[in-house]
């Protein structure tokens, strides 16, 4: 009988040929699904998908690369995000743009800090 641990469908097995002439069966655990991003969907680029304890042994700046939101959202919508919220800065900071009819796009505020919507109307 197999032992109970490697029971479970959450190891993949493998049937290896021994050089005894034996074939056996290998488990192994199986490969995460690779990271997505939080807003669109879109595959993450620059960051691994191994299993924890192998992300464990990595460098911080193997796992996810250095710029904002990196690891949770594409580049195309962090790019987004930094122009939305821009946007509404110079609206509330200027007064010629304040006439400006902007609509809040709630997918991207999702991954703004909290609040940041009152802070901006307080400075009017």
């Amino acid at each position: 009988m197999v032992a109970p641990r490697y029971r479970s469908r959450s190891k993949k097995r493998r049937q290896v040929r021994t050089p005894g002439g034996k074939t056996v069966t290998h488990y192994k655990r199986k490969k995460p699904k690779r990271h997505h991003c939080g807003r669109c969907g879109k595959l993450l680029s620059g960051v691994p998908n191994y299993i924890p304890s192998k992300m464990r042994k990595l460098n911080k700046s193997k796992k996810i690369p250095e710029r904002p939101y990196a690891g949770v959202l594409c580049n195309e919508c962090v790019e987004r995000l930094f122009r939305y919220k821009t946007r509404f800065e110079a609206k509330f900071k200027y007064p010629e743009l304040r006439d400006l009819d902007l609509k809040r796009d709630l997918t991207i505020e999702r991954f703004l800090p909290p609040n940041w919507w009152d802070e901006l109307q307080k400075g009017k």
